[in-house]
């Protein structure tokens, strides 16, 4: 019993942390931070439309990093973390 508890756990915490950005920010765990890049992203930068403008998959410019999750919404709640 006390094992497959265990194992439950630990499969929900896999589940959980590797899920993508959705499920690790509920634990704290953001995205690389839109700060890391200010050359880059603008203070300007307030929609989720404006951020995949560029990360979208479609875009084909190869300028920037494609998002693996474009159809979630709230991109700057998990990627505009300050940096310390």
């Amino acid at each position: 019993m006390m094992k497959k508890r265990v194992l439950t756990l630990l499969l929900l915490a896999v589940v959980a942390t590797s899920a993508g950005c959705a499920y690790r920010r509920y634990l704290g765990m953001h995205g690389p931070s839109t700060k890391n890049y200010p050359d880059i992203h603008f203070d300007s930068i307030k929609e989720d439309s404006e951020c995949l403008d560029c990360h979208s998959p479609k875009n084909t410019s190869g300028e920037a990093p494609t998002t693996s999750h474009p159809t979630f919404k709230g991109c700057l709640k998990c990627h505009n973390d300050p940096v310390t």
